[in-house]
């Protein structure tokens, strides 16, 4: 599934025209991104192009840790004054276009704007509705269960607090990068050498782990310090590496509102919201979904079983008012499971459907 090819955010009617007529002559469409929600096509659109207002606000966010350099961006504008040419500096772009004058030379930037692989990949962020909900454990599944469909995978742990995805997915002690080896800075992660420095699993999964070190058995508490909280930056710089090498990226979020999270929120191209079918689940999960909604692109629901006072996952989905991606029944042996060596799915466990589902939902681009 391709992605938005040209995104644009210029507020000045004739000057947006100019822009469309020079992406039809490219064969290119044009998107209208929200200028106050710059994250959310920052990494997936093919190419940008802003006026003055839209690549101040966004040379800010840059400033402020909250968006890599990228490349294919450009300026436009009915005169490049020394405002413009700074703006242009400061945001990356490539060039200040003068329009209309320059309309056919635009023309030729934008059809130069191929959509690689990371434009047509995915990325799926999982938050839990409560605590003990199981978000990271589904998330390990949705990682572990691509490979199976032919999609190699990112795992990526943005809670410094949690157990850590390479403890779920049993590769804690196998030698690689976790987030206290990687100093982001801004710009692009080179991809491939990213992912082949991370622990995995069988070359189709790469993990990127908060947790810190595994010694005699216990793990370290160092990866969970105030000090080491994932920043913006790197995880957006991250999943934009993930959208160029991989197929999926799937991130494991935490149940607060920090804001390497809200940056997240922004440009997952699904948002998945885990609850237990239980009344007091229902309460909180329906807090954090309304909380994600007005952030995220898509939202979808995955309702955990049992169900101990007998609600259906549609009366969950009618309670905390996300669609229904998926249910599951319990699966037995889970937690003797992943304290032996990490998470095994077999197929047709309620756990893999789940992930399944959650796959499936993702390659339609809804929840």
């Amino acid at each position: 599934m391709r992605g938005i090819e040209i995104g644009m955010a210029v507020a000045d009617g004739a000057l947006a025209d100019d822009v469309r007529r020079a992406a039809a002559a490219a064969a290119r469409s044009v998107t209208d991104i929200d200028r106050g929600r710059p994250r959310a096509c920052w990494a997936s659109a093919a190419g940008l192009v802003l006026d003055l207002a839209a690549a101040t606000a966004m040379a800010e966010a840059a400033r402020a840790g909250g968006l890599p350099r990228r490349e294919g961006v450009a300026l436009v504008a009915v005169e490049a004054g020394m405002p413009e040419l700074a703006a242009a500096v400061e945001v990356g772009a490539a060039q200040v276009f003068v329009l209309p004058g320059q309309v056919r030379d635009l023309a030729r930037f934008l059809a130069a704007r191929e959509q690689d692989d990371g434009a047509r990949s995915r990325v799926v962020a999982v938050v839990g509705g409560h605590g003990g909900a199981g978000a990271s454990v589904l998330a390990a599944a949705v990682a572990v269960t691509a490979p199976g469909r032919g999609i190699t995978a990112l795992a990526v742990d943005a809670d410094p607090w949690g157990g850590g995805l390479d403890l779920l997915l049993g590769c804690a002690d196998m030698p690689g990068l976790r987030w206290g080896d990687l100093a982001l800075r801004g710009g692009h992660v080179p991809s491939e050498a990213l992912v082949a420095a991370l622990p995995g699993r069988a070359g189709a999964v790469a993990v990127l782990s908060a947790g810190g070190s595994v010694a005699a058995g216990t793990r370290d508490v160092g990866g969970g310090s105030p000090s080491n909280a994932i920043p913006v930056e790197g995880l957006l710089a991250v999943i934009d590496a993930g959208r160029r090498s991989v197929g999926v990226t799937v991130v494991d979020l935490p149940r607060r509102d920090d804001p390497a999270t809200s940056a997240c929120l922004e440009v997952a191209d699904v948002v998945v919201v885990v609850s237990a079918a239980t009344v007091r689940g229902c309460a909180a999960a329906r807090t954090v979904a309304d909380g994600v909604a007005g952030r995220a692109r898509q939202v979808g629901l995955v309702v955990r079983g049992p169900a101990p006072g007998g609600l259906s996952a549609r009366d969950v989905e009618r309670a905390v008012g996300v669609p229904l991606l998926a249910s599951m029944r319990p699966q037995p042996g889970l937690a003797a499971q992943l304290d032996d060596g990490g998470l095994r799915l077999r197929r047709g466990t309620p756990l893999a459907v789940a992930a399944g589902r959650v796959l499936d939902g993702l390659r339609r681009g809804a929840a």
